[in-house]
């Protein structure tokens, strides 16, 4: 099994960027939000939501363990101790992974990708504004893991893509 996980804040481009390497690899693909919002219908807190998110990801994966499938992740892990544990989990089941980390250097445009996806929020989309991003976030960019390929989605998705099939 190989794991090609997306990464980064809300709003970067990691729902777009997966979409569209999904369509030109035929990979499957997990989505925390496809995970994350039918919970929210029974689980109110949003921290119980992000827990059975994960470990719903970590049984599917252990599943799949012994497939010749490669799994390309959208799941934000924002923090580095989420990080941390899908590379070791990866590492100890001798499970290939590689980690792209989304950004955007043009706060205009990220403003701009929340504002509408404050049209029609899901569930997992808590953050809707670019002023309520930077309250709660308050560090803007993620700093990269060691190996790690970093996009800005400045560019185009055609122009990503390539580097992205290059890197894993």
């Amino acid at each position: 099994m190989k794991i090609i996980l997306f990464r980064g804040r809300p709003g970067t481009g990691k729902t777009t960027l997966t979409h569209a390497f999904a369509e030109r690899t035929h990979f499957a693909v997990l989505r925390k939000d496809d995970i994350y919002d039918p919970v929210s219908e029974y689980i109110k807190e949003h921290s119980d939501r992000n827990k059975i998110s994960h470990g719903i990801l970590y049984k599917i994966l252990e599943s799949n363990i012994h497939s010749d499938t490669t799994f390309i992740l959208d799941f934000a892990f924002q923090n580095s101790n989420d990080y941390s544990i899908i590379k070791n989990w990866c590492a100890e089941r001798n499970v290939k992974f590689k980690s792209v980390l989304v950004t955007c250097s043009d706060e205009k445009l990220w403003a701009e990708r929340l504002d509408k996806r404050a049209e029609n929020p899901t569930p997992n989309q808590l953050i809707t504004s670019f002023e309520g991003f930077k309250k709660h976030y308050g560090t803007m960019h993620l700093e990269p893991e060691l190996g790690e390929l970093v996009v800005d989605t400045v560019r185009l998705v055609e122009e990503i893509i390539p580097e992205v099939l290059e890197y894993v």
